[in-house]
């Protein structure tokens, strides 16, 4: 039931729509880049700046916009080229227009005036106007600048992120999906988005959860082997049932020939998490523990699923009929397989035995029987010590569980394994 990704879909048509934006306090700033410090002007730029000058102690901003051109031609020197700018963001302020805004800030820029220490801030008023008028291929580089200088490193990162998705969606066009083109721009906003995670992190600020969905949605639909890193950070920094799902289901994307019983271990952590959230979800984990002749594991996910409402109540009655059918004669087998497993020369009646009981939710027979299972040996040592953690964890017993899936070292049981760790690390922190 694995063929086609649920989570694939839905990122897909998200993209677009997901959105982060820069600190308000930014906006609060604007004013400070009109400031310029006393320069050395030439006469003839003086005399045809009088006008422009007026023009903006009257606050006639219209006019004083009219007027630049005439002072901006007869700007010779690096300090009169960044006074004419100066006007122009002065009318852009006054005016209420970010596009006249930006381009003085690029006039400024391009003087060849000393910026000194304040390089940083016009560059990022450069890419962050640039930005709010959507011109992304003009915001990236200033806002590049920007963080390379290190001026409002948060901001300047996460603008620089942000500015390379919008350029790529852009690209990509209506639909939510990102064209083949468009991914390796996309790609291009990662390390500067963790970067501004990164310094929140460090500044003992909490990272707003829409930044780490963001990092995770652009990585996946833009194809980034670190996407599984980012859910992870998700998952890490807000437990949700849907950061859970994200991840868990990213997993199963990278691990697409795993076994049912492999599968079973990750959709028990899905069940625990408060990831199954769709009719998809618990059709999945009802089909595959049915497939295993876990028919308490059946009913116990199916009745969550309609508990929740997440499960209308008609669906999968296939599965439940089936499942309450078999139960009474299946569990009362139970005990004489037990008794099997005892004397069997090696260890599989007890593994399947235990799996049984774990469906049932006595976790205290099923580890005595994984247990046993383990001894007798000629079992897979991964699964039944992934599922002796689960059943220890399942139990309270933490310590023990941590140990059985410390033991797990190789394949997909191992990554397995080490969510089951994660949510123990989670559910303890609650």
């Amino acid at each position: 039931m694995r063929s086609v990704s649920k989570l694939a879909y839905g990122l897909m048509l998200g993209v677009a729509s997901v959105a982060v934006t820069a600190s308000p306090a930014i906006a609060a700033k604007k004013e400070k880049a009109a400031e310029a410090p006393k320069r050395n002007l030439s006469k003839e730029f003086m005399a045809a700046a009088q006008p422009v000058q007026k023009a903006n102690e009257a606050k006639d901003f219209a006019a004083m916009s009219a007027a630049l051109p005439t002072a901006e031609a007869a700007a010779s020197t690096p300090d009169d080229k960044f006074t004419a700018g100066n006007f122009r963001l002065a009318a852009g302020i006054g005016l209420n227009d970010p596009k006249i805004q930006r381009d003085g800030i690029k006039q400024m820029l391009a003087s060849g005036a000393s910026l000194g220490a304040d390089e940083g801030k016009f560059n990022f008023f450069a890419g962050k106007l640039a930005y709010d008028i959507k011109d992304y291929n003009d915001a990236v580089p200033y806002l590049q600048k920007a963080a390379d200088a290190n001026y409002e490193p948060s901001n300047s990162n996460l603008l620089l992120a942000e500015a390379n998705f919008q350029k790529a969606i852009a690209l990509s066009g209506p639909g939510g999906q990102l064209s083949p083109a468009a991914k390796p721009i996309a790609l291009q906003g990662l390390p500067a988005l963790k970067k501004a995670i990164e310094l929140e992190k460090a500044a003992g600020r909490p990272v707003p959860p829409a930044w780490l969905s963001r990092g995770f949605s652009i990585a996946y639909t833009a194809g980034s082997p670190d996407a599984p890193q980012w859910a992870m950070l998700q998952v890490e920094t807000d437990p949700s049932g849907n950061n859970w799902r994200q991840l868990l289901r990213s997993f199963q994307d990278r691990n697409r020939t795993m076994t049912a019983g492999e599968n079973l271990d990750l959709m028990r952590l899905m069940y625990q998490t408060g990831a199954l959230q769709s009719e998809y979800d618990y059709a999945e984990y009802a089909d595959t523990a049915s497939k295993l002749a876990l028919f308490g594991e059946v009913k116990t996910v199916i009745d969550q699923g309609r508990s929740n409402g997440k499960l209308p109540a008609s669906k999968l009655n296939d599965f439940y009929t089936q499942a309450t059918s078999k139960m009474a004669s299946d569990k009362a087998s139970l005990a004489s397989a037990a008794s099997d497993a005892a004397k069997a020369a090696n260890g599989k009646t007890a593994a399947f035995t235990a799996g049984a009981y774990h469906g049932y939710g006595e976790y205290g027979k099923a580890v005595e029987l994984y247990r046993l299972a383990l001894q007798k040996g000629s079992v897979d040592a991964g699964e039944i010590n992934t599922r002796l953690g689960i059943a220890l964890a399942l139990s309270g017993d933490t310590a023990g569980a941590k140990t059985a899936f410390e033991q797990v070292s190789s394949g997909p049981r191992k990554e397995i394994a080490q969510f089951w760790l994660l949510w123990l690390s989670k559910k303890a922190a609650a």
